[in-house]
C-alpha cells in the first residue's frame, strides 16, 4: 500500500466493519474486461458467503475461475480545505482477494443459506428453504486469501499526504449509510408475522 498512512490494521474493527456492511463488490475474471458485480454477502472471520443464479454469467465465469477480488466501503464524510488538491473523503475500505469454493447441491447449499441469514435475520423467523428456490441457485464461500485495509477518519489525524501541510479541512458528514446496525430493534423481532 503506498499510502502507508492510510493504513487500516485494526482486525477486530475490519471485522465488525465487514459484519455490518451489506453490499461488497465482486471483481470476477473476463475478457477483455473485469466483470464487477454488487451483491449481498455475510462474512465470517475469514471468508465471505455470497451466491447468485446458477443459470447466470457470474455462475459461468465463477465455474472458469474461482479466483476473485472483494470490494467493500463505506463513504463516510466529504473534505474541503481552500486548495483544490485537497478536496477529500473520509472512509473505510477494505479489499480480499479470495479463492472461491463452489457449492451446487442442495445438502451443501441449505446450510450455506442458513449461515448468510443469520446476519439478515438473526431472529430465525423464517419458514424454511424450499428445495425449488434452492436449486435455482449455486453459492459460494470465498477463502480469504489476502485482505487489505484503508481508511481515512480526521480523528485518527490523517490529514494530507505526508510532506505536504496539514490542511485546514472543513468536513461535511454523509448521512449514515445503509448498514446493518442502524436498523430499529423490530426489524429483528421473533413475533413481527404473529402479530
Amino acid at each position: 500500500m503506498r499510502r502507508t498512512d492510510l493504513a487500516w490494521s485494526d482486525w477486530p474493527a475490519i471485522r465488525a466493519f465487514l459484519r455490518d456492511e451489506m453490499i461488497c463488490r465482486v471483481a470476477i475474471h473476463d475478457d477483455p474486461f473485469p466483470y464487477v458485480v454488487a451483491q449481498s454477502f455475510t462474512f465470517l472471520e475469514d471468508r465471505f458467503l455470497i451466491h447468485c443464479s446458477r443459470f447466470g454469467k457470474m455462475a459461468e465465469l465463477l465455474r472458469a475461475n474461482p479466483n476473485v477480488t472483494i470490494e467493500v466501503d463505506r463513504p463516510v464524510a466529504l473534505l474541503k480545505a481552500p486548495k483544490g488538491q485537497n478536496t477529500s473523503l473520509e472512509y473505510y475500505s477494505v479489499i480480499a482477494r479470495c479463492e472461491l469454493r463452489t457449492k451446487q447441491q442442495i445438502d451443501e447449499i441449505r446450510p450455506h443459506q442458513y449461515l448468510a441469514l443469520d446476519k439478515f435475520r438473526p431472529e430465525k423467523d423464517y419458514t424454511p428453504l424450499e428445495d425449488g428456490a434452492l436449486q435455482q441457485i449455486v453459492a459460494f464461500e470465498g477463502q480469504v486469501k489476502h485482505m487489505s485495509a484503508k481508511k481515512r477518519i480526521l480523528s485518527d489525524g490523517q490529514y494530507s499526504p505526508p510532506g505536504q501541510p496539514r490542511a485546514p479541512y472543513l468536513r461535511y458528514a454523509f448521512a449514515e449509510g445503509a448498514v446493518m446496525s442502524a436498523l430499529p430493534d423490530d426489524a429483528f423481532d421473533r413475533d413481527r408475522f404473529k402479530k
